[in-house]
């Protein structure tokens, strides 16, 4: 049956708001010295008051990196249901820049799709949920977070201080896809050390490059190859990427030290204390000085249930919509739900818009789909209501 909904997004509305927020520099700081959150989050909070919410900004980091939150209370007794985008964007490239572009019914830019026209559809949603009877719809809780590119610290905060949440829609870039399986991170260091010498005379020194080949060569034929080539049905196999290398001072210099940095891939079902056993028990069959530091980040993979209320009333949202199934997906890429479902709240990811676009020197989201997934999410809020 058609959603409530069916094509009472403003798409003209849709659009301005695509381009304010794409327009509006909110690279995360941690990269490349972007400008932060602060100037979205304030632009969000004034453009949810003057639309007659009560928005509240929570802070997380100092200079306004503050998460931003509107309640719309629901039917007494209904589900939670956190709306959620985050505000900050990787690094400009190419034409992915802070300038929004809106041309042949797409919008441009950095963040465009990643994931500010997800924020964008949760806004207009929350605007269609507003016209209807309270009593008819879940809570909802629509948030602006921070930090989600970096290290997941807005999601944190979330989680900790929001225990009335009982479910989440992550909005990231599924092409309206639902997903409900992700895998998480595991980043790690090794390090070797050498002996410096001058290079003239390498036999007085002990080249801590050539002892990362050794760690080099049994991580690519010992470990790569142990790994699951399945792994799990709907995120896929546990991957390894070595993805940093540094060391050395100088061309005349043995090097003292070498270290790689390492992005395991983590499916449900494993767990961070035993990989990192995996890994120490690897090095310490190799005769070379070495160390494994400390992880600079781990983040929980995802495995929402296709049975979990919220994942039943977003796909029948999502079929009355589009007249299509939809069966429940695994995306390779990361979410905050990675901090948001070890607290117990139930998660799904989805979102206008493709991941091949996102972080690429060309950015960009669909008016049309993003109006669409905003009709959609409004139509979950009132299925929750009457799960």
């Amino acid at each position: 049956m058609p959603s409530e909904f069916q094509g009472q997004a403003d798409r003209a509305r849709v659009e301005r708001l695509l381009v304010r927020y794409v327009g509006t520099h909110s690279v995360n700081p941690a990269i490349d010295g972007g400008a932060g959150e602060a100037d979205l989050a304030s632009l969000l909070f004034s453009d949810l008051r003057d639309w007659g919410f009560d928005p509240v900004r929570e802070p997380v980091h100092p200079g306004g990196r503050d998460n931003v939150i509107a309640t719309l209370p629901g039917r007494e007794g209904s589900p939670v249901v956190m709306f959620h985008a985050h505000l900050d964007t990787v690094g400009l490239s190419g034409k992915a820049t802070a300038d929004a572009l809106s041309s042949g019914g797409n919008v441009y830019g950095r963040g465009a799709c990643d994931t500010k026209g997800s924020l964008v559809a949760m806004v207009e949603g929350l605007r269609l949920l507003g016209s209807a009877d309270a009593a008819e719809r879940a809570t909802v809780m629509l948030v602006g977070g921070i930090d989600e590119e970096v290290g997941g610290t807005g999601a944190e905060e979330l989680a900790a201080a929001h225990p009335e949440v009982d479910m989440a829609v992550l909005g990231e870039p599924t092409s309206l896809d639902i997903a409900t399986a992700h895998k998480g991170v595991l980043r790690i260091e090794i390090a070797t050390t050498g002996i410096p010498s001058h290079s003239s005379k390498p036999h007085l020194g002990r080249n801590a490059i050539y002892a990362m080949g050794r760690v080099l060569d049994v991580l690519q034929t010992d470990y790569l190859t142990s790994l699951d080539p399945v792994g799990h049905p709907l995120a896929g196999p546990p991957t390894l990427a070595v993805t940093i290398i540094r060391g050395g001072s100088g061309f005349n210099v043995v090097p003292a030290e070498c270290v790689i940095g390492l992005d395991r891939r983590v499916i449900p079902g494993e767990n961070h204390e035993e990989l990192l056993e995996e890994f120490d028990e690897l090095l310490a069959g190799l005769d070379v000085p070495l160390e494994r530091r400390d992880p600079i980040l781990m983040t929980a993979p995802l495995d929402t249930p296709v049975t979990d209320p919220v994942v039943q009333a977003l796909r029948r949202a999502r079929e009355d919509a589009t007249g299509q199934e939809a069966d429940p997906i695994g995306v390779t890429f990361g979410t905050d739900a990675s901090a948001l479902a070890p607290a117990g709240i139930s998660c799904v990811v989805f979102g206008p818009g493709s991941i091949d676009q996102a972080h690429s020197d060309e950015e960009w989201v669909g008016i049309e789909e993003t109006a669409t997934a905003a009709e959609i999410l409004a139509q979950t809020a009132l299925n929750l209501a009457t799960a």
